[in-house]
């Protein structure tokens, strides 16, 4: 009897230790302070991520949709960024690569066997450059080039994120691009997600990353305009 009391006595003590740990730590939880991002404390940290980055993969998926809001596209697959703001993107099961340089933008498909060649020059609406915003672009060359809002924190698949409205300060850049909101992973301050819209036709371009990996060493060679034997080349 002895023996068992104190067993019993044991267990129900372990039991209150237990419920009042837990009860510490909700209220530990309650009263811990959330941390407030302001729009010039997320452009230091972006601008020290940039200092820093040379290459980033990642996993993405590529939606587009019309001025009401409607899905038009959607795709997924691999996209490669470099310290120098080439871009590449494999669709998959498609062959098909989207490879965009400082002046140039490809878009390579094996079905056809033909690469088409944009020159950013003469095309000045294409939106695929503007992925670069938040990976080699620093917090300053963010806030010298654009009008800057903060949109508040959100919830992307698992990752916290912080959202900024971009709208550009350049009248040129404005007749391409309206408006970027750009959503960064608290914990990397990188981009989670790209919301790019496009002046002229009212379309939105959606862009989530996904296991993201930095600073990895990937080989030049997947940033070079280099297509198989035989790929026709149309210049635009």
């Amino acid at each position: 009897m002895i023996d068992t009391f104190r067993v019993g006595t044991s267990m129900r003590s372990a039991v209150c230790l237990v419920f009042l740990g837990m009860v510490f730590t909700l209220i530990a939880h309650a009263q811990a302070p959330e941390i407030e991002w302001t729009l010039k404390d997320a452009l230091k940290e972006i601008e020290r991520q940039a200092k820093d980055f040379k290459t980033a993969l990642a996993r993405v998926e590529v939606v587009r949709r019309d001025p009401q809001g409607n899905e038009t596209s959607r795709g997924s697959g691999n996209a490669y960024i470099d310290k120098d703001g080439k871009i590449r993107y494999d669709v998959d099961e498609q062959g098909r690569t989207v490879l965009v340089e400082r002046n140039r933008v490809s878009l390579y498909s094996a079905a056809d066997e033909q690469v088409e060649q944009y020159s950013l020059s003469r095309h000045k609406d294409r939106l695929e450059p503007f992925l670069r915003l938040g990976f080699s672009t620093t917090g300053k060359e963010l806030e010298d080039g654009y009008l800057l809002t903060s949109l508040g924190e959100e919830l992307i698949g698992e990752s916290r994120t912080l959202g900024i409205e971009m709208t550009p300060k350049k009248e040129k850049i404005r007749e391409t691009v309206g408006k970027v909101r750009l959503w960064i992973d608290q914990a990397s301050w990188m981009p989670a997600r790209q919301e790019i819209t496009d002046t002229q036709a009212g379309n939105t371009l959606v862009i989530t990353y996904t296991h993201m990996a930095r600073n990895l060493k990937l080989n030049p060679d997947l940033f070079k305009a280099k297509w198989p034997r035989g790929t026709k080349k149309v210049n635009r």
